[in-house]
């Protein structure tokens, strides 16, 4: 009995040992790549944002620059004009009665009398439905940031970025929003939203007073 009993424990050892040589370096594997996705996004904001300085800077008026730019799902680019304490996205949905909007909270890091463009890595969600039950607000508080304060103004051509989900147009004020999947999970207003994919080409033309964002956004989830 106590062989039989000795030769089961050691099975069992043996099989959790296998399960532990197979199981920890695939956790390991899946750790590195979800790491250095992310590490890829902020790397390539960094590189957005020294090509936009240098688009600003030595850009001839009427000039034109693609951007490449590389997002996680739930992270978003976020313009505050100067004095902006918020941007506000009015969403104007394809079903009835189901509009709602996204208010963007400045981060401390942007100074109030400069532009200020942030990468939200991370955010928290505080969602208000009105009376109706069906139409809201989601205010969105940034957590994780890198905000870089601006020289001159950015100017979107239209808010409405990226591929459309049951929604008519997204509006802007104080500013304007790139984002991917932000609000998507954010709340029950999950039903109409913007999407852009994780590698996207970005259009920039240059004019006399401010760099302005163009349409015709491509780009591949890969």
């Amino acid at each position: 009995m106590w062989h039989n009993k000795k030769g089961i424990m050691v099975q069992f050892l043996v099989s959790l040992l296998i399960c532990l040589i197979v199981f920890i370096p695939t956790c390991m594997a899946v750790s590195k790549i979800l790491f250095r996705t992310s590490e890829q996004a902020q790397d390539n904001y960094s590189e957005f944002i020294q090509e936009l300085n240098e688009f600003a800077g030595k850009g001839q008026i009427g000039e034109r620059k693609s951007i490449l730019l590389i997002m996680d799902e739930g992270t978003a680019i976020v313009y505050f004009q100067k004095d902006a304490q918020q941007v506000v996205v009015e969403v104007e949905a394809k079903l009835p009665n189901t509009d709602y909007s996204i208010d963007l909270l400045k981060p401390g890091q942007c100074q109030d009398n400069r532009n200020c463009l942030c990468l939200f890595r991370e955010s928290d969600f505080e969602t208000t439905v009105f009376d109706d039950g069906l139409s809201g607000k989601i205010t969105v508080i940034p957590e994780r940031i890198v905000c870089t304060n601006l020289e001159y103004d950015l100017e979107v051509e239209t808010c409405s970025i990226g591929e459309g989900t049951l929604v008519k147009s997204y509006t802007c004020s104080g500013g304007f929003m790139i984002e991917r999947n932000l609000a998507k999970d954010s709340s029950v207003f999950v039903g109409s939203y913007y999407e852009i994919p994780r590698r996207t080409v970005l259009y920039f033309i240059k004019d006399s007073n401010a760099i302005k964002l163009l349409g015709n956004y491509g780009g591949t989830n890969e």
